[in-house]
This record gives structure tokens, C-alpha cells and sequence, in this order.
């Protein structure tokens, strides 16, 4: 599977993640470059530093299965993150997984829509708030807007000013929940993951 990235901007983010000693790992977005959506999720977790690919910890298991209903493979799609590493925070000895925050989202910035300009499709599936909220801003809501289909300019860094604004391209949009919140809460939001699935695949085949 290829990156949309080069080796300077490669480099690039793995100085910007030594320089943050609550960052390790590096995990490059990677998939076809003429994808069949582009997938957009949070930041990796402790598995996918460890095995240098996305999701493939337990959430990992669970979007198989949302891919696997889909009829699409990983290497049909693209898939990437705000922030391509684990953030993390230390308790009792221990590290654990945490929120990307706004500071990272934004150091991270210019490399996803670096990645997002070289890709050949304008379908986006955004995988929880987080990532929700870099793309389209905080006005929208993965609980209100998931399963939808939004067709909309995405935000993108603008180093002049240190601002995000749209660009110009319209993408359609469609929100999932993230899938370990799914695996989390799966008594009532599993239902509601199936119910945006078979939306996502009757607008995928309609494509």
C-alpha cells in the first residue's frame, strides 16, 4: 500500500513527534491513492505503533467487519488520522491512549491535507468527533450527524495566518462513529453502526 506523503514531509513529522515527549510511534497513512472513500480516524493507539499499520488493535477488528460488509478491502481504500501519532499520557507507570490536542491536531495539519490533495476521490468517512471536528469544525457533531451524507469544503491549515479555513474542494462526508466507542458502548450503539453501514454501502454503490 502506498503513502500519499513524501520522505521530506516524512521527516518532517517524525521531528514534530520527537519534539513532543507525549507523542511515540509513527504510523503513515497509506491505501490506494485513487481509493474508494478516504478513511479519516483520531491518532493510532499502542497496537498500531507497535505493528506500524492503522487500526489493527481491537478497534482494528471492528472496522474489519464494517469493511468486510462494505465488500472493500484496505488496500481499495486510504486510510489516515489528524495526528499520525500516539498521544498518551502516563498513570501509575503505565502509558494510556488520549485525545489528541488542539495544539497536535494543528502541528499535524498540513500533512493530512497534504495527503488529502493527492488523492483521487471526493468521498470522506470520518471516524468519530475528533476527527469530525478538524474537517468541518466544532459546529458539528458525530451524535446528530452520523450516517449523513454531507457534501462540503473541508478545513485546512493556512500557515500564514496559523488559521483553519475551507478550501474549495467538495467532499461528501459521510460520519461514523468511532469504532472502539462502538466496541465500548456496543449494547446501544452497535444498531445505530449497522443502520449508517447499510446507508454508507447503498451510497457507495450508487457512486
Amino acid at each position: 500500500m502506498a503513502t500519499a506523503l513524501n520522505s521530506n514531509q516524512i521527516g518532517k513529522m517524525k521531528q514534530l513527534i520527537l519534539a513532543n515527549p507525549q507523542l511515540e510511534g509513527l504510523v503513515l497513512g497509506a491505501g490506494s491513492l485513487k481509493p474508494k472513500f478516504v478513511l479519516v480516524a483520531e491518532a493510532p493507539g499502542k497496537k498500531e505503533i507497535e505493528l506500524g499499520r492503522g487500526f489493527v488493535g481491537p478497534s482494528g477488528q471492528e472496522l474489519q467487519q464494517w469493511l468486510d460488509y462494505l465488500g472493500v478491502t484496505r488496500e481499495e481504500i486510504y486510510m489516515t488520522a489528524t495526528v499520525r501519532a500516539r498521544p498518551f499520557r502516563e498513570k501509575n507507570d503505565s502509558k494510556r491512549d488520549r485525545p489528541p490536542t488542539k495544539k497536535e491536531i494543528k502541528d499535524f495539519a498540513p500533512f493530512l491535507d497534504a495527503e488529502l490533495a493527492q488523492l483521487n476521490n471526493n468521498v470522506m468517512v470520518v471516524l468519530g468527533n475528533t476527527a469530525l471536528h478538524r474537517l468541518l469544525g466544532s459546529d458539528y457533531k458525530i451524535s446528530e450527524v452520523h450516517g449523513q451524507v454531507i457534501k462540503h469544503e473541508i478545513l485546512e491549515y493556512r500557515p500564514t495566518t496559523g488559521k483553519f479555513e475551507f478550501g474549495t474542494k467538495v467532499w461528501a462526508i459521510i460520519p461514523l462513529f468511532h469504532p472502539s466507542f462502538v466496541r465500548r458502548f456496543a449494547k446501544q450503539n452497535r444498531p445505530l453502526a449497522k443502520a449508517d453501514l447499510v446507508k454508507l454501502k447503498a451510497y457507495l454503490a450508487d457512486k
